[in-house]
């Protein structure tokens, strides 16, 4: 089994490890980072209520854990490394990103929670709308023209800001100009990012893929608005099509 947890973190880290391809060290802490991850969901089963919640509430207190630690470490060797973002910058809300389905899954059972039937129709016809695109192309081309505002942004402001995906609380800046000229780009020029901080969406991401495989479900990440209209639309059967190991919308 543990050859098996080794293969599919390392297959999920594959575009992380070439970053420190001059540090050995740290890639075997980023895979050591991401067994932990692992480990730690093991009190969570598909025969729980409220399965893929648990699981993603697991992850992102394991998220914010890891990124608050690194994100110390950084800033104790570089006092200048500061935050940017706040409140009202939404800058980075018509990128393109991707989630876990347990973390899809999460978010509709919090809109299905908080919304009103007229809110959340509303929610998953934007959601199909813009999803829809990924019919006509790859996910790769998807996934690179894509500039769209998040039918979740309101008044500037995450309306799931509590349940928001684990790379959306990766997604920083230290420099909201660079953010400005992204955004007038249409996400053309990259805002720069400190690798070791970024990377730790991806633990997340390869820590419960490898333990959802052991039930047989697919835990890779998903194109977030194609994932969210099939949810939003079809929520038992998805669901059901996920914990049987089928692949969802979107998904890589």
């Amino acid at each position: 089994m543990k050859e098996n947890l080794d293969e599919i973190i390392d297959s999920i880290l594959e575009n992380v490890y070439p970053l420190f391809e001059q540090h050995p060290e740290l890639q075997k802490l980023l895979r050591d980072m991401s067994m932990a991850v692992c480990a730690d969901s093991a009190n969570i089963s598909p025969d729980q209520e409220l399965f893929p919640s648990l699981l993603a509430q697991k992850g992102i207190a394991l998220f914010e854990a890891n990124y608050n630690a690194i994100l110390g470490q950084v800033q104790s060797l570089d006092p200048s490394f500061k935050i940017a973002c706040k409140a009202g910058c939404s800058y980075c809300c018509s990128s393109h990103i991707t989630v876990t389905p347990q973390e899809g899954f999460h978010i509709a059972l919090h809109l299905a929670a908080t919304r009103s039937t007229e809110e959340f129709t509303a929610l998953a016809e934007q959601c199909v709308e813009i999803g829809v695109g990924l019919e006509s192309t790859t996910i790769e081309e998807f996934a690179k023209n894509y500039f769209q505002i998040c039918p979740f942004l309101k008044d500037d402001k995450c309306s799931v800001y509590d349940v928001r995906p684990v790379l959306a609380r990766n997604w920083i800046s230290t420099d909201v100009e660079a953010c400005r000229k992204s955004f007038d780009s249409k996400n053309k020029i990259s805002v720069p990012q400190n690798a070791l901080v970024m990377v730790q969406k991806d633990l997340i991401y390869a820590g419960q893929a490898a333990y959802l495989a052991g039930f047989g479900i697919d835990g890779n990440i998903c194109s977030f608005m194609p994932l969210m209209a099939q949810i939003l639309t079809y929520f038992e059967g998805t669901y059901g099509k996920w914990l049987a190991g089928e692949k969802l919308n979107g998904q890589m």
